[in-house]
């Protein structure tokens, strides 16, 4: 029997183990969906906007491309991995170099991807912008 205000140490750790798997959990669920990948490099410029959509697409490689006066000519190939019909969403931003944007976002475009198929997304810049940015969500 322990003397009266003494608490034993395994309910210490106890405790210290249940508030830390909390903080840790906390801690995890910030920052951006990152997509399923057909391959193991990474496509920083494509953002998914929930989990629940990263287990019904892959992602392939965005192509991308110079036409005309320069302008960024971009293709992201999308593949539905479910057994039905998906609409979603996407809406692109084009960048400089140092990673500014240089033109207005654009609004919301509807993609339909079938059943177990594959769709692209493709959109090009006005100007001759670096970079682009992308970012997918499911239709409401």
């Amino acid at each position: 029997m322990l003397p009266k205000g003494r608490v034993k140490r395994s309910s210490i750790s106890l405790v210290a183990a249940f508030c830390l798997s909390g903080i840790l959990a906390l801690a995890g669920c910030q920052g951006p969906v990152v997509p399923n990948q057909n391959t193991l490099n990474p496509f920083p410029q494509v953002h998914l906007t929930s989990y629940s959509l990263q287990g019904k697409i892959l992602v392939n490689e965005p192509i991308v491309s110079r036409v005309g006066d320069g302008q960024l000519d971009v293709a992201i190939p999308v593949r539905n991995v479910t057994g039905s019909e998906l609409y979603l969403e996407f809406q692109y931003r084009f960048l400089n170099a140092q990673g500014a944007q240089v033109e207005e976002t654009s609004g919301w475009n509807t993609l339909r991807v079938p059943a177990y198929s594959m769709a692209q997304i493709h959109f090009t810049s006005l100007t001759a912008a670096a970079n682009f940015d992308c970012t997918i969500r499911r239709l409401p």
